[in-house]
């Protein structure tokens, strides 16, 4: 089978979530993918890997929607494809090479689709911070959005809250819920430390609740005082969060990582007790399956972005903003380790047994076939 995917992705292997994961996430999916023995020729922005990648995965970098066009009228036109792929898809301006493959009569597959979220001021720049401006851009997005979806002949979303909202455009026998897959050689289990760390990897903006974490710090060092609280990642609240923790006085337990390489993101992961990730609205929560893959129980909102927790089984959902019942949470672990053991067992099994690569692969295949 050759596969022919025209989205521009800049792709990686090493794993980092500057400005994002998704760019790892399709290199996994599309390796995988090549293992089983397809063909994959993809466009991207940029590669960046440390290994060598399968020989039937072909990289062809494209910077523009016009390029991407050009370039795909002549590859259908020298090569054989069996199907046409637009991972992650979000942009409109694809919409002119949806409809050249439609064309063509070739079976046309988009996906991997998260669930839309808001972005608020503090995670845009420019003119989009401008809350009318970003109200119009719908009103010229979604047209087009709903005209590319209506070329495809199959649409592949993570979770069923996306296969919802995507059913509104798409009629429902089209669309196939298979998630995003982890990393299971990277993200290996390892045991509880003794020390109760408390991890969170986001981008440290409004949007992800991350100064609730802060403020039940107080309440979390006086039934703890060995606790501590890392945060990965930067953001606009960074300092805000330093502000925060220097008021409340637990400065010294609260500890910043920046953006960290994949080696010390996995040693964070093995080193934490607990991860938490209390963001009101998300596409897919992927730190939280690395966590699980880690032998890890994790606390998370009650969100759709948050489908890979079995609440009370690999970890806690609880509402957004709800400091009282956070704190409880983490106490409940880290008071009880057998619990905290318990889940974090139960989340490397689920992640072992629904989130594989390899088996996610396999499930994609089965759709373009």
């Amino acid at each position: 089978m050759k596969v022919l995917n025209i989205s521009r992705l800049k792709l990686n292997d090493k794993h980092n979530y500057y400005g994002g994961a998704i760019g790892n996430i399709a290199y996994n999916l599309m390796r995988s993918l090549a293992e089983l023995g397809v063909e994959i020729v993809t466009f991207t922005e940029g590669v960046d890997l440390e290994r060598e990648p399968p020989e039937n995965l072909k990289f062809i970098e494209a910077h523009s929607f016009r390029e991407i066009l050009q370039k795909t009228s002549k590859l259908l036109d020298e090569e054989k494809f069996q199907v046409v792929t637009h991972f992650y898809f979000h942009e409109p301006e694809f919409n002119p090479v949806a409809k050249f493959v439609k064309r063509r009569g070739i079976p046309f597959v988009i996906g991997m689709c998260e669930l839309p979220h808001p972005r608020l001021n503090d995670e845009v720049s420019g003119i989009l911070k401008i809350r009318p401006v970003r109200i119009l851009g719908k009103y010229w997005v979604l047209p087009k959005f709903k005209e590319t979806l209506r070329l495809c002949d199959g649409l592949i979303v993570v979770n069923e809250a996306a296969k919802a909202y995507y059913g509104q455009f798409v009629e429902e026998g089209k669309i196939r819920v298979i998630p995003y897959g982890v990393d299971l050689e990277r993200f290996r289990y390892a045991p509880l430390p003794d020390t109760p760390r408390i991890l969170t990897v986001s981008r440290l903006i409004k949007r992800r609740g991350v100064d609730y974490l802060v403020r039940a710090m107080p309440e979390i060092l006086r039934e703890s005082p060995k606790a501590e609280l890392h945060f990965v990642g930067e953001g606009a609240r960074k300092e805000i969060l330093r502000k925060l923790a220097e008021k409340l006085g637990v400065a010294s337990k609260v500890f910043f990582h920046g953006n960290v390489p994949a080696e010390e993101l996995v040693k964070l992961y093995r080193d934490c007790y607990v991860f938490c990730h209390l963001s009101f609205a998300d596409g897919w929560n992927q730190p939280a399956l690395e966590a699980m893959a880690t032998g890890r129980p994790v606390v998370c909102t009650n969100a759709p972005h948050n489908s890979m927790v079995d609440d009370g089984e690999t970890g806690f959902l609880l509402p957004f903003g709800d400091v009282e019942e956070l704190v409880e949470k983490l106490m409940r672990l880290v008071k009880d380790r057998r619990l905290a053991e318990r889940m974090g067992a139960k989340s490397r099994k689920k992640a072992e047994n629904e989130y594989d690569w390899g088996n996610i692969a396999k499930r994609y295949y089965k759709v373009f076939e």
